[in-house]
């Protein structure tokens, strides 16, 4: 395990401010059968006031009861029934808003991710949020771990220096709130 991992301080920043400070970082997953990791490429933030967001309107159920726990916990939900996504809470426990991590750039374990994944492509192997929770073997088993946790199998290294260019688009998959800039990708 790495001891320099963010701690929770660091995801107490606002959800769209988080999401483009993750870009760069890496996202590690330790498994039974070693260590997977990525470089954050893709994210997307999602506030309580936002219509897209499933907190949306402080309405709290079951399913979103992790997006109003405090920054750094993981929030992982299952997307059409078959993808898992994961999250990070950002902000102040209560506060309902977080980042959906939507693509890495693998770096380590890629053989393991191949598998995986049923042998695709490098470039297919983590390209969007379903592909990343697979690759790194996330289920809904990971939903609420906190990932600044010493002793936390999901967690996040810092990047090591400024990212390149991070491009500001509106967001995808979604029906509300589609035209909001708040998709980030590094370079």
């Amino acid at each position: 395990m790495m001891n320099n991992r963010l701690q929770s301080k660091f995801f107490t920043t606002p959800a769209v401010r988080l999401a483009k400070v993750l870009l760069g970082c890496t996202l590690v997953r330790e498994t039974p059968s070693g260590r997977l990791a990525g470089t954050i490429v893709e994210t997307e933030a999602y506030t309580e006031d936002d219509p897209a967001a499933h907190s949306f309107g402080g309405r709290r159920t079951k399913r979103n009861a992790m997006m109003f726990a405090p920054g750094g916990y993981a929030y992982v939900y299952v997307s059409y029934g078959i993808h898992h996504c994961l999250n990070i809470v950002s902000g102040k426990e209560g506060q309902g808003d977080a980042v959906l991590i939507r693509a890495i750039t693998p770096t380590e374990g890629i053989a393991q991710m191949r598998e995986s994944r049923g042998g695709k492509k490098d470039a297919l192997l983590a390209d969007g949020p379903g592909k990343l929770c697979q690759a790194l073997a996330i289920s809904l088993a990971e939903n609420g771990i906190n990932m600044a946790d010493a002793a936390a199998p999901l967690y996040v290294l810092p990047r090591g220096g400024n990212p390149a260019a991070i491009t500001a688009t509106p967001r995808v998959g979604i029906s509300k709130a589609r035209s909001k800039p708040w998709r980030f990708l590094l370079g």
